[in-house]
C-alpha cells in the first residue's frame, strides 16, 4: 500500500507538471545556467544505478558551451528522466552517453544508449502521455508514463525543441 501510495503522489505530482506546462503556465525560474556542471552533477547521480546495472556512463562535454538562461532545477528535471529511460532500457554490457554541445545558435544536450532500441511505429509518440512502447509493462515496473511528454513541454517551454530518434537493436538518442 505504502509503495502504490507513492507511485500515486508521483503521478499525480507528474500529471500537475504537465498540466501547467500545457497551459504556459509552468513556472521558470530562470537564471544563467552552466550546462556542463548540470551535466556532471546529474551524470554523477545516476553512476551508482549505472553500476547496479552494469552499464557504462558517461558525460563527453564539449569545449566551450556557453551558460543558458534557464530554470536549472527545470533542466535537470529533463536530464534525469531522459537518463532514467536510457538506463532502464540498456542491457547489461551497455552503455549510456550524455552530449552537451554548442553552435552558433543552439546548445544541443543528447542521451544516446544502446539500449533496445524504439520500433518506428512508436517513436512518433514517445512523447505522448502515458504512451508506453512496450505494453506489457506495468506502471509499477516503470514510470508514471509521463517523463518524455513532461520532458517535451519543459524544453519546450524554454524556446527548445526535443527529439528523439533510434533504431531497433542498437539504441536511441
Amino acid at each position: 500500500i505504502y509503495d502504490q501510495t507513492l507511485l500515486l503522489g508521483r503521478l499525480v505530482e507528474d500529471l500537475r507538471d504537465l498540466a501547467l506546462a500545457e497551459a504556459g503556465r509552468l513556472p521558470l525560474e530562470r537564471t544563467a545556467v552552466a550546462l556542463d556542471r548540470l551535466v556532471q552533477r546529474v551524470v554523477e547521480a545516476f553512476q551508482n544505478q549505472a553500476h547496479e546495472r552494469q552499464v557504462t556512463l558517461t558525460a563527453e562535454i564539449a569545449q566551450q558551451v556557453p551558460p543558458v538562461q534557464a530554470d536549472a532545477q527545470r533542466l535537470e528535471q529533463v536530464l534525469t528522466n531522459l537518463l532514467s529511460n536510457a538506463l532502464r532500457y540498456t542491457p547489461p554490457g551497455g552503455s549510456v552517453t550524455v552530449r552537451c554541445a554548442a553552435d552558433a545558435s543552439w546548445v544541443t544536450l543528447a542521451v544516446e544508449d544502446t539500449g533496445v532500441g524504439i520500433a518506428p511505429e512508436d517513436l512518433p509518440h514517445v512523447f505522448d502521455r502515458f504512451y508506453r512502447t512496450d505494453k506489457t509493462r506495468s506502471r509499477a515496473g516503470g514510470g508514471t508514463g509521463l517523463g518524455l511528454s513532461i520532458a517535451k513541454q519543459i524544453v519546450e517551454a524554454h524556446g527548445g525543441k526535443i527529439t528523439a530518434q533510434s533504431t531497433v537493436g542498437k539504441g536511441s538518442t
